[in-house]
């Protein structure tokens, strides 16, 4: 495992995000949407990577991301679920 090829050739930045590195990333989801992921970071003006570009708008920027405790209902359903299906 490691790095593709093309991630070499250039400067990568690597460890946490910042503030201007997210709003980047989001006015640019925001304004063209997500698909090729390895052109993004390029077309974002970012120094990352489009697997940490995609990672970050999965798990913590995108709009429709609940955080939080899971509601009363939620937590009924998983428990009824866990009565049928058991540990798997």
């Amino acid at each position: 495992m490691g790095r593709h090829s093309c991630c070499y050739k250039q400067k990568l930045r690597k460890g946490l995000w910042s503030p201007e590195e997210d709003e980047k990333l989001m006015n640019h989801i925001t304004k063209h949407g997500h698909g090729c992921w390895s052109s993004v970071p390029k077309l974002a003006g970012l120094q990352r990577c489009g697997k940490s570009c995609r990672l970050r708008w999965i798990n913590y920027l995108r709009p429709d991301l609940k955080r939080g405790a899971f509601a009363q209902d939620e937590e009924d359903l998983i428990i009824e679920l866990h009565a049928v299906l058991g540990n798997r």
